[in-house]
């Protein structure tokens, strides 16, 4: 009889017990599962945004690829309608996703597009995005050292240079002492230019075990060789 009120005390105090905390308990329950769907909904978002943005990054680079061969092959007018299409496919690229670095990759193909159009100033400008929203250190570096190349070639020097004093160039080192050693030359700084072609070439035997990038001496012998 002991053991039988014990046990109903016992269930009593559990009602009692449920009475008290069972609406925490179920609010509780309800949002770990909340959370769970939640998470799983927002990963399936995110993997079907990706994908999205995969196939429209390669209908971007379809564009260019038909936009090289009509421009290879003389073709004016096809050239122009492809120019446009790739135009419309890159700028929707990264307004529907900007956050994705597909988008990025497409700014950097609207930029060189726009070099070849003879158009430094949009050139600039889509490297500039591609610089502000791409989470890749690399990605950054390639796009400022073309940002710096587009600013050379308006002739506004001291901003190149700027530009590439503002990073940290890690393995890409000698490739930007290359660019300011052409920046000099373009300047008609020729000892600036033969100093930075020979740092160029010792970073870049650095990195590949001591032989250098042959373009690199070419610049710098060329110099000696022109008297400079």
């Amino acid at each position: 009889m002991d053991v039988y009120t014990t046990e109903e005390q016992q269930i009593e105090a559990i009602k009692k017990w449920w009475q008290t905390n069972g609406n925490s308990v179920l609010i509780g329950i309800a949002l770990a599962i909340a959370a769970v769907l939640g998470y799983q909904t927002w990963n399936q978002n995110k993997q079907a945004n990706s994908e999205a943005a995969a196939v429209l990054y390669g209908q971007v680079v379809e564009a260019a690829t038909q936009a090289d061969q009509n421009r290879l092959q003389g073709n004016s007018e096809e050239l122009e309608g492809q120019l446009a299409t790739l135009t419309h496919l890159g700028e929707q690229l990264k307004t529907d996703f900007s956050n994705s670095e597909y988008a990025v990759f497409g700014a950097l193909m609207l930029a060189k597009e726009a070099m070849l159009g003879a158009k430094p100033e949009e050139a600039e400008t889509q490297l500039r995005w591609a610089m502000e929203h791409t989470v890749s250190d690399a990605t950054r570096l390639i796009a400022n050292l073309r940002l710096v190349r587009v600013l050379a070639a308006q002739e506004q020097y001291d901003a190149a240079l700027k530009a590439l004093d503002a990073v940290q160039p890690g393995s890409q080192a000698d490739a930007y002492e290359e660019v300011r050693g052409d920046i000099y030359v373009a300047m008609g700084e020729m000892e600036q230019a033969r100093d930075a072609y020979k740092k160029a070439m010792e970073l870049s035997a650095e990195r590949n075990e001591g032989q250098s990038r042959p373009i690199l001496k070419f610049k710098h012998d060329n110099l000696l060789v022109a008297g400079n």
